[in-house]
């Protein structure tokens, strides 16, 4: 299109030339003429470039996206270190922004999946304010084709795409996904004390010693992709079955276990280890076990026993999650403390005393009977005594995910606990919320404000939501935290999780941080936890 507006040029000059001495106003006619054409081609060419305005940032958007990049005067700011989000911690990955231009800007980037990397860098160019592709080609490709990396800036958090074969990456190694400029949030922070308690640990080391117990059993635990279930053994009693699973060069590494009824630990790492407490077993490996049906688990274990139920939670027979409050030291004194449970049958509510084993007690607000209770606690405040954290789960609802109750406690200096104030709305009982206003549905879009977070988003929901379920114009929602945990580490907070849209399936996550004397919302994003409740 540049060689016809220069051959435009070219033809009104040479007219010009065989004009002869003309007056000196037909001359100027001329030059006129000659510039309003030059800008008829220009608007011309402007007009058959395609825009990026009517294309998603989609993969298969990609490339069409590159062929029509332009330079940007005030493109959004890039600049930095990226961390990868919500994601296991052996797939971590940052990303390095430098050099930014009014084209685009430099990058590299480190990539991992377990013991598999990678490594990609290249410039990276505008398709608009706050979004870049990059486009890498050689003719060495595997497929012979160009491979895509797209970066879009999303309210503070690098949302990054890829289309085609990226070459640098190992195996299963991948670009994708969500970036943030802080610490990020890995779903396996918490996985050792998810999955066993002080008393497993403890036997663990016993059994395997120092060495073992720290780079066999914990180095595998804390990277590798963690499963339990509950099995039958031949004598039809239950155990737990633990299955840890290390990708790596050669397949993969990693253990399982079984931890009996009667306390019997059985441990076989993938390096031919295996170690038992059980002094009458004499076999190198697992027992025999089954998969217990949903059904016999069911049959002997149950949440809806702790409705109508009256005391000490961990001396409640038949309750699913009794196991949960055995044991237990909430405040770190190396005391073993309880939950107790009362109960008012008229008015179909609970209340949970915590009692320290120091003789302390923590009385919760009142909660509704049908919430299942969950107590945490971590030093969020870094004052060096525990903040505990108290929730009731609705997992027997017909929509789990919208209700939850949520009670974070604060030890003063006289040895009281007082609930802390939190940066979200008040429902119901304990409930915490974010205020949500919704617009009316734009065919199947729905977009909404958070307003406690500052937050827009438009969600595609499809036909059969809005037919069915989506029953209001423009409406206002308190939405509640259905889950909340805490993060312990470098950056404590506690990890909160809310379904933005009534029965949308979507889950939204977010941290809440104490900073300056006060908790704050930080980035949110879309995230579900592992498990709940």
């Amino acid at each position: 299109m540049k060689k016809h507006i220069i051959c435009a040029v070219l033809l009104a000059s040479l007219m010009l030339c065989s004009c002869g001495n003309g007056d000196q106003q037909g001359k100027d006619i001329s030059e006129e003429d000659k510039i309003a054409e030059q800008a008829a081609d220009e608007a011309a060419a402007k007009e058959s470039f395609s825009s990026n305005d009517n294309l998603e940032f989609l993969p298969e958007n990609l490339a069409a996206l590159y062929e029509n990049r332009k330079a940007v005067t005030t493109p959004s700011d890039f600049l930095g270190t990226w961390n990868r989000t919500a994601v296991h911690s052996s797939c971590e990955a940052s990303i390095e922004i430098s050099a930014p231009d009014e084209d685009g800007f430099e990058f590299s980037g480190e990539f991992y999946y377990y013991s598999h990397s990678g490594e990609v860098s290249g410039k990276a160019y505008f398709v608009s304010d706050d979004e870049a592709v990059f486009k890498q080609f050689d003719e060495g490709d595997i497929d012979g084709e160009p491979a895509y990396i797209g970066f879009k800036l999303n309210e503070a958090a690098l949302y990054v795409i890829t289309d085609g074969f990226v070459e640098g990456l190992g195996m299963n190694v991948s670009v994708d996904g969500d970036y943030i400029d802080d610490e990020p949030f890995y779903t396996n922070a918490n996985i050792i004390d998810e999955t066993f308690t002080q008393d497993d640990l403890d036997t663990m080391k016993e059994l395997l010693g120092e060495d073992s117990y720290r780079d066999l059993f914990i180095a595998d635990t804390e990277t590798g992709g963690v499963t339990t279930s509950l099995v039958k053994l031949t004598d039809d009693s239950i155990a737990r079955y633990i299955s840890c699973v290390v990708p790596t060069m050669g397949g993969s590494m990693g253990y399982e276990m079984l931890i009996s009824e009667d306390g019997h630990y059985y441990f076989l790492h993938e390096t031919d280890i295996f170690v038992t407490n059980d002094t009458d077993y004499e076999d190198w490996k697992l027992p025999d076990y089954t998969a217990l049906e949903d059904e016999e688990a069911d049959a002997d274990m149950s949440p809806f026993i702790l409705w109508e139920y009256v005391g000490y939670l961990d001396e409640c027979e038949g309750y699913i999650w009794r196991e949960e409050f055995m044991d237990c030291d909430y405040d770190g004194d190396s005391l073993y403390d309880r939950v107790n449970r009362s109960w008012n049958e008229q008015e179909e509510t609970a209340v949970y005393t915590i009692e320290f084993g120091n003789g302390d007690k923590l009385v919760t607000p009142i909660g509704w009977e049908t919430g299942f209770p969950h107590v945490q606690s971590g030093d969020l405040d870094g004052d060096g005594v525990k903040e505990i954290l108290v929730t009731l789960t609705y997992d027997t609802s017909t929509d789990p995910l919208s209700f939850g109750d949520m009670w974070l406690f604060d030890k003063d200096s006289s040895g009281k606990y007082n609930e802390a104030e939190l940066p979200l709305a008040k429902g119901e009982n304990g409930a915490k919320c974010l205020t949500i206003n919704y617009e009316e549905p734009d065919g199947c879009v729905i977009r909404y404000s958070i307003r406690e977070a500052g937050l827009t988003r438009s969600e595609d929901v499809g036909d059969d939501y809005v037919n069915y379920w989506w029953t209001e114009d423009a409406t206002t929602m308190l939405r509640s935290v259905y889950w909340a945990e805490i993060i312990e580490g470098t950056n404590p907070a506690i990890r909160c999780y809310v379904e933005p849209l009534p029965r949308g399936g979507a889950s939204m996550g977010f941290n809440l941080s104490y900073r300056n004397g006060k908790y704050e919302i930080g980035y949110m994003e879309l995230d579900s936890p592992d498990d709940f409740g």
